[in-house]
């Protein structure tokens, strides 16, 4: 059976001690989004981004990006400032989550499809979906650090 995303999120907001949740973001706020980045957003993030804006669960260091006030958690700036940095950035991808400084970063395409980009390395698949990579990050399976 496949597990829902907003389910698994909820889950891992009531075994935290401490989270905070962006917010509730409108459909067309997200379509402008899109539309700006020249992306097109996975159904996944989409409903991440409707229920949550962006969420960071302190228990299980994860910080997944969506949209939100605060550049630093909004995938528009995240990406625009890879895209401006580093000119092998795949422009179908968007940023959901970064470790370190830039070390490298967790996108996402279209097809809900998660990889690791790090500058002038290939694409490395990490989760076929947005549920599937909050539940191994949540279990620590997800190296923070591209040489793990």
């Amino acid at each position: 059976m496949k597990e829902n995303l907003i389910d698994v999120i909820n889950s891992l907001i009531k075994k935290s001690y401490d989270f905070y949740i962006g917010g509730e973001v409108e459909p067309s706020k997200i379509a402008r989004v899109a539309e700006s980045m020249n992306v097109e957003l996975a159904k996944d993030f989409v409903e991440f981004t409707q229920k949550f804006g962006m969420i960071q669960i302190f228990e299980f260091d994860l910080d997944i990006f969506g949209i939100d006030d605060d550049p630093n958690y909004c995938i528009f700036d995240r990406t625009k400032d890879l895209r401006d940095a580093y000119p092998d950035f795949p422009m179908d991808c968007y940023v959901i989550e970064s470790f370190g400084l830039w070390n490298f970063v967790m996108v996402q395409k279209s097809n809900g499809k998660i990889y690791m980009y790090a500058p002038g390395k290939e694409l490395s698949l990490v989760a076929d979906s947005l549920t599937e990579y909050i539940k191994k990050r949540s279990l620590h399976l997800i190296p923070e650090n591209w040489e793990e």
